[in-house]
C-alpha cells in the first residue's frame, strides 16, 4: 500500500512516467491494489483520448483488479462461500465486522473497479443495451457502498485511512452526482434503489481530508504524511472541481468558494507542478474575470507535463475560451486546430470552433487574399461539422447537435453567422467570466447590428430574438458587476425590454426556437440576482413545462412545434436552477415579500 500511496504521489506531480515505473508488470497481475492503481491510470488514459483501443485496454485491466478482489471475497467466505451466499446473500455489517482488514478491502476494491469499468463501456460500447446492461453494475457497487458507509459508521476505531477514504470517496461521488442528472434519470435511478443527498456527498468528501473539522475551528489541516488514505486526494479533487467547475456551469447550493480556495493552495503546496491542481486554479482564475492571469496558468500547466498530451488539452481547451471572450481569433485558432488534430473528445465541436474562428479572424482581415483563403478553410471545417457526430448510449451528443445546426446556417447564409463567438461563449458557460471592458465593448456591437438589421430578410426574427437575448444577458452581467445605482437600473429595464423583444417575435421565428426558452431561463437568472425568487420560479416553469408530452412550442418554422435545439441542456439547466431559488428561497425567509426586497426597491 505504500509504494501505491508513493505512485499516487508521483502522478499527482506530473511525473507520470516514474508513477507508471512503479506499477511494476508481474506485481499488477498479482496484488489487488497494483492492479487498481494501474486500471485507474489506463482509465484517465482513455477518458482523455477517447481512442477505442486505449478503451479496451482499460477494461481489460480492470477485469483483472475484478477478478484479483473477487478471488480474496471468496475467500472471505470460506470453502463453502457459494453456500453461506445461498443462506445469506448480499454484504452485510455483521459480516464486514468479522473480516479481516484484507477482505474488506477486496469489498471495496471490486466495487470501485466495478463501478470504473461500468462507467467507461457505456461510452465505449455507445450502445443503450450496454447502458442498461452496465446500470446494473452500478447498482451492485452502489449496493456494496451503501454496505460499507454504514460500516465504518459503526466501527470507526480500528479502521485504516486507505478504507475509510475509499468508503467516502465511493459513497461522496455517489451522493453528489444523484442530484445533479436531469430529474428523469435521477427518477429512474431511485426507482432502482440509488439515492444521493448533495449535502451528504460534500460532508463525506470533507470529512475525509479534516476540512469538516476546519471549517468548523478554522485550524488549518496538517500537512499529510506518507500513510495519508490513498483516496485522499481524490475527495479534495472531488470537492474542488464540484466548488470550481460545476458549480460555474450550473446553478448549485451548498458551494463554498472560500474552502476550495483552501483546499487548492493544500494541493498545490503538497503538488507544485501537478496539472491537475494548476488546472483548478487556472479555473479559479477564469470564473473571477482574471483571464489573462488564468491563461497564463494554464500555460504553466501545459508546458509542466509533456508525457500525457491529453492532460494538456483540459487546459487548451479553457485557453480557447479565453481567446474568444478577448477576441484574440489568431490564438483561439491556433488552439482549436491543436484540439481538432490531437484530441478526440468531439471533432465535431473543434471543427466548428476552427471554422468559426477562422471566419471572425476573416471579418478583422484587410488584405483580400488572406481574407478568402481565411473563408474558403471556415467553409472547409463547417462542411465536416455534421460529419464528425458521434453517439454515447445510442444517443446523440446535444452540443452536437447544436453546432451541426449552427455549421448548416453559416453555409446556407452565404458563409456568416451572427455574434457565433458570444453564442458559443453562452453555450459552453464561459460568457459570466467576461471582463467589464469586453462586456461594454460586446453591447456596442450588438447595438450597432440591432441598428442594421433588415425587416425584409427572410431571418430577421431570428436575428432580432439573437440580438435581443445577447443583450439581455450582457445587461445581467454588468449589473452584476457593478455599483453605480443609477447605471444598474438602466440595464434592469434594458435586461427587461430586450427580454419582451424576444418573447413578442418568438412566433415568427424560422430557425432559432431555443432563444424563447433561454430568454425565460435568463430572466429567472435576473431574478435571482434580484431575489424576486417567485418571479424567477414562473420564468423557470415556462421552461420546464416545454419538456412535457404533447407540449406545442412556439415559431413558423417547419419544425417548431416539435425539440429545439439543446432542450434537454436548458432543462437540465433549469431543474438546477429551481433547486437554487427553493434553497435560496429558504435561505431568505423571514426577510419580508421577495418580490419587494428593499435593495431592488431602492433601484
Amino acid at each position: 500500500m505504500a509504494r501505491t500511496r508513493i505512485a499516487l504521489d508521483l502522478f499527482l506531480d506530473s511525473r507520470i512516467h516514474e508513477s507508471e515505473a512503479m506499477l511494476e508488470p508481474h506485481m499488477v497481475k498479482t496484488s489487488m491494489y497494483y492492479s487498481l492503481a494501474q486500471s485507474v491510470l489506463l482509465t484517465l488514459k482513455s477518458m482523455m483520448t477517447f481512442e477505442q483501443e486505449d478503451f479496451r485496454v482499460a477494461i481489460d485491466a480492470l477485469k483483472v483488479t475484478i477478478q484479483l478482489s473477487n478471488n480474496l471475497i471468496r475467500k472471505s467466505h470460506g470453502a463453502l462461500w457459494f453456500l453461506e451466499g445461498w443462506a445469506k446473500p448480499g454484504l452485510s455489517v455483521d459480516r464486514l465486522q468479522k473480516m479481516r482488514p484484507l477482505y474488506r478491502h477486496a469489498e471495496l476494491v471490486h466495487a470501485e473497479a466495478y463501478l470504473i469499468k461500468a462507467m467507461i463501456c457505456i461510452i465505449h460500447d455507445e450502445s443503450i443495451i450496454s447502458f442498461l446492461r452496465e446500470g446494473l453494475h452500478v447498482r451492485q457497487s452502489y449496493m456494496t457502498f451503501t454496505v460499507l458507509e454504514k460500516f465504518i459508521n459503526t466501527t470507526p476505531d480500528i479502521l485504516d485511512d486507505h478504507f475509510t477514504s475509499g468508503v467516502k470517496f465511493g459513497m461522496g461521488c455517489f451522493n453528489l452526482m444523484l442530484p445533479m442528472l436531469p430529474k428523469i434519470a435521477e427518477k429512474l435511478f431511485q426507482l432502482i434503489g440509488f439515492s444521493g443527498q448533495r449535502l451528504h456527498g460534500l460532508n463525506l468528501l470533507k470529512s475525509c481530508g479534516g476540512w469538516d473539522k476546519y471549517e468548523k475551528t478554522g485550524e488549518m489541516v496538517k500537512r499529510q504524511g506518507p500513510t495519508e488514505g490513498i483516496r485522499r486526494q481524490f475527495c479534495d479533487m472531488t470537492l474542488i472541481c464540484d466548488h470550481v467547475v460545476f458549480a460555474n456551469l450550473l446553478p448549485m447550493s451548498d458551494v463554498n468558494k472560500e474552502l476550495s480556495s483552501d483546499i487548492l493552495k493544500y494541493n498545490l503546496d503538497l503538488y507544485p507542478n501537478g496539472v491537475f491542481f494548476l488546472y483548478f486554479h487556472g479555473r479559479q482564475l477564469f470564473t473571477s474575470r482574471e483571464l489573462v492571469q488564468a491563461d497564463a496558468e494554464y500555460t504553466r500547466a501545459i508546458e509542466t507535463q509533456k508525457d500525457w498530451v491529453q492532460l494538456q488539452h483540459i487546459c487548451y481547451w479553457d485557453r480557447g475560451m479565453i481567446a474568444i471572450l478577448l477576441q484574440d481569433w489568431k490564438t483561439a485558432t491556433e488552439i482549436y486546430d491543436i484540439l481538432y488534430k490531437e484530441s478526440n473528445w468531439s471533432k465535431s465541436v473543434y471543427s466548428y470552433l476552427r471554422g468559426m474562428t477562422m471566419y471572425m479572424l476573416s471579418e478583422q482581415e484587410q488584405d483580400p487574399k488572406t481574407k478568402k483563403t481565411l473563408i474558403t478553410r471556415a467553409m472547409y471545417a463547417m462542411k465536416k461539422v455534421p460529419t464528425l457526430k458521434k453517439r454515447i448510449a445510442g444517443r446523440s451528443i446535444p452540443l452536437e447537435k447544436f453546432v451541426a445546426r449552427k455549421a448548416r446556417r453559416f453555409l446556407e447564409q452565404g458563409n456568416k453567422l451572427l455574434f457565433p463567438d458570444l453564442e458559443m461563449a453562452n453555450a459552453f458557460s464561459s460568457s459570466d467570466y467576461m471582463p467589464v471592458p469586453q462586456i461594454r465593448a460586446n453591447m456596442k456591437r450588438v447595438d450597432t447590428e440591432l441598428s442594421h438589421l433588415n425587416t425584409a430578410d427572410k431571418y430577421y426574427a431570428d436575428d432580432l430574438c439573437a440580438c435581443s437575448y445577447l443583450r439581455a444577458m450582457l445587461a445581467r452581467q454588468l449589473y452584476s458587476t457593478i455599483d453605480d445605482r443609477k447605471e444598474m437600473k438602466k440595464l434592469r429595464s434594458l435586461h427587461q425590454e430586450s427580454l419582451q423583444v424576444v418573447f413578442n417575435s418568438a412566433s415568427d421565428v424560422q430557425y432559432e426556437h431555443f432563444l424563447y426558452y433561454l430568454s425565460h431561463y435568463e430572466k429567472a437568472r435576473m431574478m435571482i440576482v434580484e431575489k424576486k425568487y417567485d418571479t424567477a420560479e414562473k420564468a423557470i416553469q415556462v421552461v420546464l413545462k416545454s419538456n412535457e408530452r404533447n407540449h406545442r412550442g412556439v415559431g413558423a418554422g417547419p419544425r417548431a412545434k416539435h425539440k429545439y435545439s439543446m432542450k434537454y441542456l436548458i432543462v437540465f439547466a433549469s431543474q438546477h436552477c429551481l433547486t437554487e431559488i427553493q434553497e435560496l428561497r429558504k435561505q431568505d425567509q423571514g426577510m419580508g415579500d421577495d418580490d419587494n426586497d428593499s435593495f431592488a426597491s431602492a433601484l
